[in-house]
């Protein structure tokens, strides 16, 4: 039974991830607006904002001109299965710019949570920019082909 619950809930995941890229291979606008939705997206995806992914591409779409849609869809980037790998290649990032004995680990967290906040924030912004960077320049290269190939096979 639990069995069961598990492999829908790894399917769906998958199904979800599809679904989302589609958004993304199908989308309108620049490459440039697709890439740039993508690589805010990914941002927010990887950074731990836990829910408010949303919120934030929101607020950024009225200062940059990005495609949302992507962005939204990028962002499926952080889900069930790869949040605590995120996390902790972000604190690990972080604890090598910012010496420190606390490990990582469920049983002492809450006791030493701002030192580990501080650690995980700031390898997450590192992390979290280096895989928007590149996201963006996967994303613009990818449109950009897909569309000459398209426009190619279109005039024969």
């Amino acid at each position: 039974m639990m069995l069961n619950r598990l492999k829908i809930f790894i399917v769906n995941i998958f199904r979800k991830a599809k679904f989302n890229l589609l958004k993304i291979h199908n989308a309108r606008g620049s490459a440039h607006e697709i890439a740039l939705g993508a690589a805010i997206g990914a941002f927010w995806g990887v950074f731990p904002t836990f829910g408010l992914s949303t919120i934030l591409s929101l607020l950024l779409y009225k200062l940059f001109r990005f495609n949302l849609i992507v962005a939204l869809a990028a962002a499926f980037i952080s889900n069930p299965i790869t949040s605590p790998f995120l996390l902790m290649i972000s604190y690990k990032v972080g604890t090598l710019l910012i010496k420190t004995n606390i490990k990582f680990e469920f049983e002492n967290w809450y006791r030493d949570i701002s030192k580990i906040a501080y650690v995980l924030f700031l390898g997450a912004t590192i992390v979290s920019t280096l895989t928007a960077i590149i996201i963006y320049f996967i994303t613009k290269h990818a449109i950009q082909h897909r569309r000459a190939r398209k426009l190619l096979n279109s005039k024969t």
